[in-house]
């Protein structure tokens, strides 16, 4: 059994059990454990995202440099998504740290944002092009987790599924849904969670240490895994997402990382 296939099984064997818990049991889960006072979990709502945040941008900047000297089609086309999706981040940034952006300064925040990733384009067109297989490999794979995790895997499925939040549930929890009975196009956004998987994001930053003794790398492991369940918690207690919802968030993000990880270890001159 390769290595691929051991840590997919072991996710596996972690995920599915819980699934059919927290199929039975999401609701009184929540019930339990929802505090939307707790001023930790509030705390993480907030600013809770910023890390994974950072990690895409940075995906996004170490990508461009190395595809900048590029003229093809399918390159420039890349560059144009890359400055808009980092425009896109870097205001949400600035409406994170601002604890939500006043309608009437939008424009001048998306131009301050727009400004901000067109000066580091710039910058990074005028430098040197990154040439370390370490950093490619590294930015491929967090715009590969962005891309296929967490807008198709979690945004996508947020949007078709349907699922009604808990705190926005009646005093009867009458609209409550188990996971597995998605609702359609309803408006609720409940199932996955996003901050669950930004939280996750920070696994693609144990490529950079790769080369690294294996007592830091563990080290890290520990410290991303941790941040992301507390993150994942911290989404159930403040009432934002249920149990099942923090566990596809992750499983969603995790899987992407372990697939990609293996695809560009084995293919380390694949510089496209």
């Amino acid at each position: 059994m390769g290595p691929l296939t051991k840590n997919i099984t072991l996710l596996f064997l972690f995920v599915i059990p819980l699934a059919i818990l927290f199929g039975i049991y999401d609701l009184d889960i929540s019930i339990q454990f929802v505090n939307q006072h707790s001023a930790w979990a509030k705390f993480l709502e907030d600013y809770g995202m910023i890390p994974g945040l950072l990690v895409i941008l940075s995906g996004i900047f170490i990508y461009y440099s190395h595809i900048k000297s590029k003229t093809n089609l399918w390159s420039y086309l890349q560059k144009v998504i890359f400055f808009l999706v980092g425009s896109g981040l870097t205001y949400y940034l600035f409406d994170i740290l601002l604890n939500k952006i006043a309608s009437d300064n939008m424009i001048a925040f998306l131009v301050i944002s727009f400004l901000i990733n067109l000066l580091i384009f710039v910058l990074l067109h005028f430098k040197e092009q990154v040439k370390s297989i370490i950093l490619i490999k590294y930015s491929k794979v967090v715009v590969g987790m962005a891309f296929f995790g967490y807008v198709i895997g979690i945004q996508i499925t947020k949007y078709l599924w349907g699922r009604v939040r808990f705190r926005q549930l009646d005093a009867a929890f009458s609209q409550f849904t188990p996971w597995y009975l998605p609702q359609g196009i309803t408006g609720f956004d409940s199932f996955p969670s996003g901050h669950a998987a930004t939280g996750f994001m920070l696994l693609s930053l144990l490529i950079i240490l790769n080369n690294k003794k294996k007592w830091i790398k563990n080290s890290a492991l520990l410290i991303i895994i941790l941040w992301g369940t507390v993150l994942s918690l911290s989404r159930v207690v403040i009432g934002a997402h249920y149990a099942s919802d923090v566990l596809f968030g992750s499983f969603f993000i995790i899987m992407i990382f372990l697939l990609l990880f293996k695809k560009y270890k084995e293919a380390l001159t694949d510089l496209r």
